[in-house]
């Protein structure tokens, strides 16, 4: 994250404004003595004569020479109102002679003075911040970006600079901390907090090197600004985090389909080969269909002649030997028979028999609860029955959970999106 040029700075402190300092000869005094007085700022008799000093030196051609004059005074042991007019010299002078670092003394001894303006110092709080994080006195410029934050300033990027403060001290866990802060404090806000700052929350999850964080900062962003994109990162995160086996893939690619989250050529394989190794044949076809709708997965890709063509050859066959109940199934049938039948007509996208099925696999003993609710959650998604597959992905826990959890998100944003809900869109096998 920069901070802001020395450039952009002279330009913020000469639109923010200084005081005008009053120390000239007697006649000129009692006509800004009103001014002085509203201003409420009293130099001593002591440093009058100085400060009438520097600012003839300042203007002269050579406003150069007064500069010495200026750094003495600020070294002197001052009183308020006489340390904030050493500032506010100092900050005009640095404004005109280009000197950032005389401009930084100006504003510190302002501040320090207690006798800045309320309506300047939110300001000379960010600018003495903003010289700090640029001589990379990182402690320091958190400190004033608090403080200027604190009292309302917005400006200038403040919020991103003021998370980085803590990032460039390699405090991840303080930085993100305040970044959730931020976050929170600009969607309670007219205007919703930007996905930029998500993105660079995200960014500093990775950064930190803890996989958690990480998950939880790309599940935040994809929460706030839902798109392929950003549930496609929070999967992935998810998948960093947590150990799976082939059927938790396969759900996950499920819950990448519904999202947009299937970007490359690669997604499209995976998913692919995923459900030709289950003999999901209308799955198959489903997803690669897609794909090629997408322009994704081309035609000669050879995904089409190795996997594409043979499931389509098997889809009727495999299709009419499906059992079209759970009663039909030959003995009793194991939980997990049951729910790879299911698994089956939720690929041909005959979501009720899957549900169906689904269910009858939980009645069985030794059922896994959380594949059952998993999959029952799917195909109500899938169907576009939103309200029950929140119910069905609220009773999922241990490693299925944060998918759970996912689209639970999901489905929250396109209820809140549109309603009534309508059921996802596929192509046609």
């Amino acid at each position: 994250m920069r901070f802001l040029s020395h450039f952009s700075m002279a330009v913020a402190l000469a639109t923010a404004g200084t005081l005008a300092v009053t120390a000239l000869p007697q006649e000129a005094q009692a006509a800004k003595k009103k001014k002085e007085q509203e201003s409420d700022i009293k130099i001593s008799k002591e440093v009058m004569p100085k400060v009438a000093a520097i600012q003839a030196a300042m203007a002269t051609e050579t406003p150069a020479t007064a500069k010495p004059m200026v750094e003495a005074l600020l070294a002197e042991n001052l009183a308020p109102d006489d340390r904030f007019v050493a500032g506010q010299l100092a900050i005009q002078l640095g404004g005109t002679m280009k000197d950032p670092a005389l401009q930084e003394k100006g504003i510190i001894a302002s501040l320090d003075s207690g006798r800045t303006g309320a309506e300047q110092l939110p300001g000379f709080n960010f600018f003495a911040g903003n010289f700090a994080y640029g001589a990379e006195r990182w402690a320091e410029a958190g400190k004033f970006f608090q403080a200027a934050y604190d009292l309302g300033y917005r400006a200038n990027n403040i919020e991103p600079l003021l998370a980085e403060s803590f990032f460039k001290r390699n405090m991840y866990v303080e930085g993100l901390a305040k970044w959730d802060e931020i976050l929170n404090n600009g969607n309670a806000s007219p205007t919703k907090a930007p996905e930029s700052w998500y993105r660079l929350a995200r960014d500093r999850g990775l950064a930190s090197g803890d996989m958690d964080l990480y998950s939880t900062w790309a599940a935040k962003w994809a929460s706030a600004y839902p798109s392929g994109d950003s549930w496609g990162d929070a999967v992935a995160a998810s998948r960093r985090t947590s150990q799976s086996d082939s059927v938790q893939n396969l759900e996950v690619l499920r819950f990448m389909k519904a999202t947009g989250a299937l970007k490359t050529s690669r997604d499209y394989q995976e998913f692919a080969e995923e459900a030709q190794r289950k003999n999901l044949f209308g799955e198959v076809v489903a997803v690669l269909e897609e794909g090629q709708q997408k322009g994704i997965v081309s035609a000669t890709s050879p995904l089409v002649a190795e996997v594409l063509v043979p499931a389509r050859r098997e889809v009727l066959a495999d299709r009419a030997s499906l059992p079209p109940q759970p009663s039909g199934v030959r003995g009793s049938g194991s939980s997990s028979v049951m729910m790879n039948f299911a698994d089956v007509w939720l690929g041909y996208k005959d979501f009720g028999k899957a549900v169906a099925f689904y269910e009858a696999g939980l009645s069985k003993p030794g059922a896994d609860i959380n594949r059952g609710y998993m999959g029952i959650g799917t195909a109500q998604a899938f169907a576009g029955d939103l309200a029950a597959a929140k119910q069905a992905f609220a009773k999922v826990a241990g490693t299925r959970s944060p998918l759970a959890s996912m689209w639970q998100t999901w489905i929250g944003q396109q209820v809140e999106a549109a309603a009534p809900a309508t059921a996802i869109t596929e192509p046609a096998s």
